[in-house]
Formats: C-alpha cells, sequence, structure tokens
C-alpha cells in the first residue's frame, strides 16, 4: 500500500443506541500532512486543540478535564461531573452539553460523519448494526477518495463485532450510486475499504477525548432523531434536548455524506 499524496486521517467512532435506534458518528483528525515538503505528524496540533475545548469546559461548566464524557450521562445530569464530586442539575447539564458541541469550530472542515438506523433496517442484505456501519465506513471511504488520502480506525472498547465488520468492509463493502445505477442496470458495485489501514484499532474512551467527542455528537443525533419521532420524554422535551445536534457548526459536519439532510446525517430508515 503506498502513501497517498494527502497524507493520513484518523477516524474516531463511537455509537449510540436505544431499542428503536441506532447511531454512529466518526470524528476526522488529521494524522500526516506534508507541511513544506516534508511529511509531518500533525496529530498533536489537534490534540492540543481538543484538550483547549475540555479545559473550556472545565472552566465555563465545572467538568474535570480527566472526566469521561458519555452523552448519555451529560444529557440526564448523571456521572457526577460538577467538580467530578456532584451532579449537574438537568437544566446546568443540558446548557454544558449545548456549550460542548456548539464549540466545536476548530475541528478541521467536515470531520463529523454520522448514520442512523432502526431494527428493521437494511442495506444490501445487511441487516441493523452492518447496515449502519457499513454506510458509515462507505462515507469515510469517499472522504478518503476525494481528499487522497489513507484512513485509520478508532473503535470504542467493548464492540469486537465492529472490527470483524471492519475487516470484511476491507474486501466486500457493497456501495450503491448517488444516481441509482453504476449502468447496465446494476445498483450496487464492490468498493471495499482499500484506502484504509489492514485493521481497526480498539482504543478505551476513558482515555481518548476523540472518542468521547463521537459519543457526545451520537447521542446529540439520536435525540434529534427521538424528537422527529416524538419519543423524548418530558423532560428531554422540555429542555430541548432535540436540538443538540443542530448547535454543531455546520463547517465541522461532512454536508456531502447525504444529498437528502442539510447536515449530511446518514438516515437508513
Amino acid at each position: 500500500m503506498r502513501l497517498p499524496a494527502g497524507g493520513i486521517d484518523i477516524f474516531y467512532i463511537d455509537e449510540s443506541t436505544d431499542p428503536d435506534l441506532l447511531v454512529m458518528s466518526a470524528v476526522t483528525i488529521p494524522f500526516l500532512r506534508q507541511v513544506e515538503g516534508l511529511w509531518t505528524v500533525v496529530w498533536e496540533n489537534h490534540l492540543n486543540d481538543i484538550q483547549d475545548w475540555r479545559r473550556r469546559l472545565s472552566r465555563d461548566h465545572g467538568i474535570p478535564v480527566r472526566k469521561e464524557l458519555k452523552g448519555g450521562k451529560l444529557a440526564a445530569g448523571r456521572g457526577r461531573y460538577l467538580l467530578g464530586k456532584h451532579q449537574l442539575r438537568r437544566p446546568a447539564a443540558a446548557t454544558a452539553y449545548v456549550s460542548a458541541l456548539a464549540d466545536t469550530a476548530w475541528l478541521p472542515s467536515r470531520s463529523i460523519i454520522t448514520a442512523a438506523g432502526t431494527p428493521s433496517t437494511t442495506l444490501y442484505g445487511h441487516g441493523r448494526l452492518e447496515a449502519v456501519l457499513y454506510a458509515l465506513l462507505q462515507r469515510m471511504r469517499t472522504a478518503c477518495e476525494k481528499t487522497h488520502r489513507l484512513g485509520m480506525v478508532f473503535f470504542d472498547e467493548g464492540h469486537g463485532e465492529y472490527r470483524q465488520l471492519y475487516r470484511k468492509a476491507r474486501v466486500c463493502l457493497p456501495t450503491g450510486s448517488r444516481t441509482g445505477d453504476w449502468g447496465g442496470g446494476i445498483t450496487t458495485r464492490n468498493l471495499p475499504l482499500d484506502n484504509f489501514v489492514k485493521d481497526a484499532n480498539i482504543k478505551e474512551s476513558e482515555h481518548s477525548h476523540f472518542i468521547q467527542l463521537a459519543d457526545l455528537l451520537s447521542y446529540a443525533a439520536l435525540l434529534k432523531l427521538r424528537g422527529e419521532r416524538s419519543t423524548l420524554t418530558d423532560w428531554q422535551h422540555a429542555l430541548g434536548l432535540s436540538r443538540l445536534y443542530d448547535v454543531v457548526p455546520v463547517q465541522a459536519l461532512n454536508i456531502f455524506a447525504s444529498a437528502a439532510d442539510p447536515q449530511g446525517l446518514v438516515r437508513l430508515g
């Protein structure tokens, strides 16, 4: 495998789920770029950015930098986020969540991709989990292809099935055409994930700010979809939690991931 001209990107992936929905978000972070004609590891620049993001969250909302962020816990006012000892009241927790997502303009352009499905979702013969992950991988592959980059993946620990599906996708990843046809009546084409490295990596979310951000994004998207389905709880509705995903700066969203959604959110039905 040759190193393409655009360098290497890392995709950090996490998911949020309930009995009716599965949402997966990927955060794209540059790893290797040519700088003044030399290949340079630029990942640490973005690590500094996300550390500064956590420091602002600590300064403004009392959430310690080392405290692991979980979207479900933060939105519900659980997890003892206030100073690492106390529970945030739900209105304060909602304000902190909004602040965290609104303060992501430091992310590279088009760095967030989100895909969602339901228990009945199918995609080219694949069911819910495979369908949503494969839809996400398809968009990641396209993003790397367009920018002439090699991709690497980090999944949250505890999802060995994701690594197995990733390995399958490197061999066979059925992909549809935006026009609905590849020509000759062929509706799908195998575009394997061959512009990604051989295997996916596993990372404990506790030790990765980037995976924690992916978790916040996927849960915010889950609440957005619940709001559209009128399945939010009364307190979630009262706090306007269906609008969390909408505060993410649009330049950070890969709006080309789905032509059917202004935020690029891939909805598999």
